[in-house]
């Protein structure tokens, strides 16, 4: 390798009769990472040869620093066919995560999950479903969900997530006494909880109070539907609050967990299924900037400065950028090309509507398990769906890609740029590192701490890589402090090249 002094990236640097794009020009992606993970291979401390192996690796939702990735302002808006429905299909989830709570030790209760996906055509044998309709038979009877569905489907304002688990949670204890009786009756338990008083007039009454409220001059500057999700919110932390106090007070850590699991997470945890199963397809992302002059960015994502920055190119057509990755399920050899998708920065998540939104169950169960009566009378919102079937795919697509490239503007300097690796082939659309073909890679840039031991070894894999392929041109560059302008810079190498390349 022969040294070269820096050149400036604002300007274009000439190679012949050819120019060079500037890395400003809105064509490049910027990959920050430590040169632990470009350079070693020792998964256990976060080496993965990224860099020789040219991979790029998709984080599910839940890995991000951001634990409002995904997070949708979800609401649900129904007829009184859904509500009903809903009251059936949350017996159903309870009994699917109970009797993995009975089998469970303590211990392992984090095994146990709620899975909303679950319709009454899932359950294994005969007996499991009979079980199954007598306790739905007892628990709907007691709540009176006839009624209560037909308040909810008349109601002004939409319940939204807090409102929803507040409104599950006063109906849960009720829920919880005459499984356990069921359970008990069919030897499957030798204890049940004791009767619940009943909760049928007190849970209507909260539901006609809300309405009463909403027609009500509000009295605060804040709309009703805010202060509904703001009061409810606070008595559900308040449960938080007591479910730690008892942990505190219990000897017994583990079986106290797995206690509060089942009698006092579980509404929550449902309502978190339903969000999570039943909307869209399963997506892992991959995070790169449009810039990478911002010290923070470096600090965060490039290992203090140490690591650095892949540059990569893309595909510019119809006023879109795309990038070709290879190895996600489902799409074969020649990989599939992911659009570029600009993080929008915002103080609240895009709306969801959680009824109409369920994408994720084959139509009859859709229809068997949520848009019909137990009697076959449609939901309107099944006919809002069916009227035009295309407009609401592309509809709901559309709100897939809206709430997986949202954050908070406290992200806004990361100019974040994303790939979503989203399939309905798998649950997993990326359980292993996808690839790129080396002619994406444009360059390099070197952090402003990365010592020279890691440059050289860059470099050594890079000229290797260009050999083996014929390729003359890479470009490396350098992350600096620029005094004339008071702000990190990055310079080119410009006559950084390898021995008899040309």
């Amino acid at each position: 390798m022969l040294p070269e002094y820096p050149r400036s990236v604002g300007v274009e640097l000439m190679n012949g009769d050819d120019a060079k794009i500037g890395l400003d020009d809105g064509e490049f992606l910027f990959r920050f990472r430590s040169a632990k993970a470009l350079l070693d291979d020792d998964h256990e401390n976060g080496g993965f040869q990224e860099l020789e192996k040219q991979t790029i690796y998709f984080a599910r939702p839940e890995a991000l620093n951001d634990p409002m990735e995904g997070l949708s302002d979800a609401f649900w808006d129904g007829d009184h066919v859904l509500w009903e429905n809903l009251f059936r299909h949350y017996a159903l989830s309870l009994i699917w995560y109970a009797h993995q709570w009975l089998l469970l030790k303590p211990e392992e209760i984090s095994q146990a999950k709620v899975s909303a996906w679950v319709t009454e055509m899932d359950l294994p044998t005969d007996s499991f479903r009979a079980l199954y309709q007598e306790f739905s038979s007892d628990f709907c009877a007691e709540i009176g969900s006839t009624e209560l569905a037909g308040i909810l489907g008349r109601r002004t304002i939409p319940l939204r997530r807090e409102r929803l688990t507040n409104l599950l949670s006063h109906i849960h204890q009720t829920a919880l006494s005459h499984l356990f009786r069921v359970f008990k009756k069919h030897g499957l338990t030798k204890f049940e909880l004791p009767i619940a008083e009943s909760c049928e007039s007190r849970v209507k009454t909260i539901v006609c109070c809300w309405e009463d409220i909403a027609f009500k001059p509000s009295t605060v500057d804040m709309p009703v539907e805010d202060q509904f999700e703001l009061v409810s919110s606070i008595g559900n932390r308040v449960s938080h609050q007591l479910e730690l106090g008892m942990l505190t007070q219990i000897d017994n850590v583990a079986w106290a967990r797995k206690s509060i699991a089942l009698m006092a997470c579980f509404p929550e945890m449902y309502v978190d299924a339903f969000l999570r199963d039943l909307h869209f397809t399963p997506w892992r992302v991959a995070c790169f900037s449009c810039r990478c002059i911002n010290a923070s960015m470096w600090g965060t994502y490039g290992s203090e400065h140490r690591g650095a920055a892949l540059v990569f190119r893309t595909e510019q057509r119809g006023g879109k950028r795309f990038f070709r990755v290879q190895g996600m399920v489902g799409t074969g050899a020649p990989g599939i090309e992911l659009e570029v998708r600009s993080v929008n920065y915002r103080k609240r998540p895009p709306a969801l509507d959680s009824f109409l939104e369920i994408g994720m169950l084959p139509m009859r169960k859709l229809e068997n398990t949520w848009m019909k009566s137990a009697y076959g009378t449609p939901s309107v919102r099944l006919q809002e769906m069916m009227k035009d079937l295309d407009a609401w795919r592309a509809s709901h697509w559309r709100n897939a890609s809206e709430r997986a490239t949202w954050k908070h503007p406290d992200w806004e300097h990361e100019d974040e740029q994303r790939l979503i690796a989203s399939t309905a082939f798998s649950d997993d659309p990326a359980p292993e590192p996808l690839t790129y073909k080396f002619s994406q890679l444009e360059g390099i840039v070197f952090g402003m701490r990365m010592s020279s031991e890691d440059k050289l070894k860059i470099v050594s894999v890079i000229e290797r890589k260009c050999r083996a392929e014929g390729r003359a041109e890479f470009r490396f560059f350098q992350a600096y402090y620029s005094p004339s302008k008071g702000d990190m810079d990055i310079t080119e190498l410009g006559l950084l090249k390898f021995k008899g390349a040309d």
